[in-house]
């Protein structure tokens, strides 16, 4: 007992400071988790309102998809200095009312385990929770920690107690001791943005230029490990880093796996399963299997994950970085931010010997033959994009497939103006210097944006196929490479001519 109240002093200790009189000061004990519950204790910032509504967020950037997280949140107690309990009433899913919240001092509440949750919900596996103690603990912190509506901008300091055997696997710095960390962030949105998984550790840390990169798994079955995600990705991210002009966007990256035993049953779907980027990390919902035999997909699923770095988490637009947690404002352009990054994940491997040209070939065959025959090819992009969490939700997959290949025709159409020179990974690096992390543009000006860096040819693309009902006619942009793309009623196929992926060098 002694030597658990020392190490929870210690945290508390070192914890004060900045963080300390006007912050979000939570508490959570791993070693109480029950009933897949966990306890949560918030001593709040100094307020002084006479009432407060106390939130979680409905939907969160990167996953275009309602989650109320709000649902999994119960017995929600507000109290003063003096231990008395304030008046406190759900308003919606996600929202609570405190009332004579002027004297308020805490606020206690149980989160439920969203993995095993047996409520029927839409919040995807690699955005959602695990409790399962003494094991595992993922803390996607949308859906444990909540925030007072118009204080977002508050910096948190969290407090996890935790067993001796688990280690906190994230991209954030933390206070370290045996039984307890400590993080600060900033505000909501660096807290939202900071996925935390513990388990009894399996990590590896390579080096890639200035980046240290954390591998961490979770996989219950030992069929796969840290140290051999982190040889293949170390190839991917040299390759990367010399995509990029010799530097990656961030010092520390974190890629934290958790690989669901295939005999266990959890609320989501049959084969629902992927990635959430962050700014500094992604985090991964896999089924369990022998390392080679996903060993291609887990590369080219983290590549994509890595590379939003670049597309949203530095170039986005205003949208996406004044992100609304309860009444979203999409942007019109997931061509960007989704279908980019899945165009240059693939390219870097190609570039770089990491994949041959056939297969990358065949990869945008099969993305031109399931975004022609599984969803609207007249829709136009940016309207898609715009009302993909209700009107168009059925559409979203295509940002994949034709996201894609806009991309792909908008490289290919850049070296064909340019003479070779100028490519689209040009374009993202000359759009990251303009904007960066702290700017954003805005939306409707982003296809002058990008013609006043390139061609008016550009400029006229990007509104007939991108903002137009146009189908874009591949074969002949394509064919700008010397690759011959025939559509064939039974069948579509690519073959190599004259095209050398990565001649945009920079």
């Amino acid at each position: 007992m002694k030597k658990y109240l020392s190490a929870f002093i210690l945290a508390l200790a070192l914890s004060c400071g900045a963080y300390g009189q006007n912050s979000y000061q939570y508490t959570v004990n791993l070693n109480n988790a029950e009933s897949d519950r966990l306890a949560f204790e918030l001593q709040v910032p100094q307020l002084k309102k006479s009432t407060l509504v106390f939130s979680f967020p409905k939907i969160i950037p990167g996953t275009y998809m309602v989650s109320d997280y709000g649902r999994f949140i119960s017995e929600v107690k507000a109290f003063d200095k003096a231990g008395k309990q304030l008046p406190v009433s759900k308003m919606n899913e996600n929202q609570w009312k405190i009332s004579n919240a002027s004297t308020l001092s805490r606020i206690t509440y149980l989160a439920d385990d969203i993995f095993d949750s047996e409520a029927k919900h839409g919040i995807f596996p690699m955005a959602a929770t695990n409790i399962e103690a003494g094991k595992n603990f993922v803390f996607n912190t949308p859906g444990f920690f909540g925030f007072f509506e118009g204080h977002n901008q508050l910096p948190f300091r969290l407090q996890v107690i935790k067993p001796q055997s688990l280690y906190a696997s994230t991209a954030l710095p933390a206070q370290r001791s045996a039984t307890a960390d400590v993080f600060e962030l900033k505000n909501v949105d660096e807290l939202y943005d900071s996925p935390i998984m513990y388990s009894v550790p399996d990590t590896t840390t390579v080096r890639v230029g200035n980046c240290e990169v954390l591998v961490s798994v979770y996989a219950p079955k030992k069929m796969i490990q840290s140290k051999q995600i982190a040889e293949w990705m170390s190839e991917l991210l040299q390759a990367t880093r010399s995509y990029l002009g010799g530097k990656l966007p961030t010092n520390k990256y974190a890629f934290l796996y958790y690989f669901k035993d295939a005999a266990l049953s959890h609320s989501f779907p049959p084969g629902l399963e992927g990635a959430l980027e962050h700014s500094t990390s992604s985090f991964y919902y896999i089924t369990e299997a022998p390392a080679q035999k996903i060993r291609q997909s887990l590369v080219d699923m983290s590549s994509h994950e890595f590379f939003h770095i670049i597309t949203p988490l530095t170039i986005a637009s205003k949208e996406i970085k004044q992100f609304n947690f309860h009444k979203p404002v999409l942007s019109k352009h997931l061509w960007l931010y989704e279908g980019s990054t899945e165009y240059t994940a693939h390219h870097v491997q190609v570039k770089y010997g990491l994949k041959p040209v056939p297969q990358f070939l065949a990869k945008l065959t099969e993305k031109i033959t399931i975004s022609r025959n599984y969803f609207n090819d007249s829709l136009p992009f940016t309207e898609m994009s715009a009302a993909v969490t209700d009107k168009y939700e059925k559409q979203y997959t295509n940002v994949y497939m034709k996201g894609a290949l806009i991309a792909a025709c908008l490289d290919v159409y850049l070296l064909h103006l340019s003479g070779g020179q100028y490519g689209f990974r040009n374009l993202t690096y000359d759009l990251g210097v303009r904007y960066g992390r702290d700017r954003a543009f805005n939306d409707d000006e982003l296809f002058d944006e990008i013609t006043a860096l390139t061609y008016p040819e550009i400029g006229e693309f990007l509104k007939k196929y991108v903002a137009g009902p146009t189908p874009i006619p591949y074969d002949y942009y394509f064919g700008l490479a010397g690759v011959k793309f025939t559509p064939r009623e039974e069948r579509q196929v690519m073959s190599l001519g004259g095209f050398m992926p990565g001649v945009n060098a920079k």
